[in-house]
């Protein structure tokens, strides 16, 4: 089983707690005006049905696929023929989140709550101890969003996006081990990767690399807040591609 993720000892404002400080990769302040986008995908007689993987690529920092696994966000399905079309939503409106497996490998949020840029949730275990839930954020570390692990033992923490309602967590990334007395620092830039597969599900946890060619791979901040995609199959290779309309 692998070791709690921990790093170097750094000076907390907590009264009496000392806190461990995890400062994984970068992602942007989602709660910023305006970083919300939208993107159009569309397709025309592609001659075979294609379905697409979108996530958001995991941080460099930690053990990927070990202690740090990336989530399938959406799943994205063309028609062999006709015109298809899908639209895809970035609210930039993050939170932190509880995560749990269901059938083994899909993850839903057992508890969540919103987290921008410069503030700071803590992780705690219910009184009745049967499962973990996480305080409203509070002001943090500015460019980094945090969360405490106050529980009694490592503990799994997840990030992801609220849909537009705000009535759902969509689960982006998730942390495994994370040590006692730990803060989990991530400094988040959306940056949204696209693949051609089609063994996976919405929400499914990715274990190892996709075993596709990536497609896409945009900073969702550095498109305009509205942009079209067209998919289609090349001719000669046979090979999807994503290219702007």
């Amino acid at each position: 089983m692998a070791e709690p993720i921990t790093a170097a000892y750094t000076a907390s404002n907590d009264a009496t707690l000392s806190v461990s400080s995890l400062n994984l990769n970068q992602f942007v302040d989602a709660a910023a005006a305006g970083n919300t986008r939208s993107l159009e995908f569309r397709s025309n007689d592609l001659g075979q049905e294609i379905d697409l993987l979108l996530m958001f690529e995991p941080p460099k920092v930690g053990k990927l696929y070990v202690d740090l696994f990336p989530v399938v966000w959406k799943v994205i399905s063309f028609s062999a023929t006709g015109i298809g079309s899908a639209n895809v939503e970035y609210t930039a409106d993050t939170g932190f989140l509880v995560p749990q497996f269901v059938a083994g490998n899909r993850v839903s949020a057992s508890n969540a709550q919103p987290c921008q840029t410069g503030q700071k949730c803590t992780l705690k275990t219910n009184e009745n101890e049967n499962g973990n839930y996480l305080t409203p954020a509070a002001p943090g570390t500015p460019k980094v969003m945090q969360c405490l692990n106050a529980t009694a033992r490592p503990a799994s923490i997840g990030i992801g996006f609220f849909n537009e309602a705000g009535t759902k967590i969509e689960p982006a990334l998730v942390w495994n081990n994370i040590a006692v007395n730990s803060t989990l620092s991530v400094e988040l830039t959306p940056k949204l990767k696209i693949y051609a597969a089609s063994d996976y599900k919405v929400t499914e946890l990715i274990r190892g690399d996709i075993e596709s060619p990536l497609l896409f791979d945009k900073n969702l901040i550095a498109l305009p807040s509205f942009t079209e995609w067209t998919v289609s199959i090349d001719p000669g290779t046979g090979q999807v591609k994503i290219d702007a309309a």
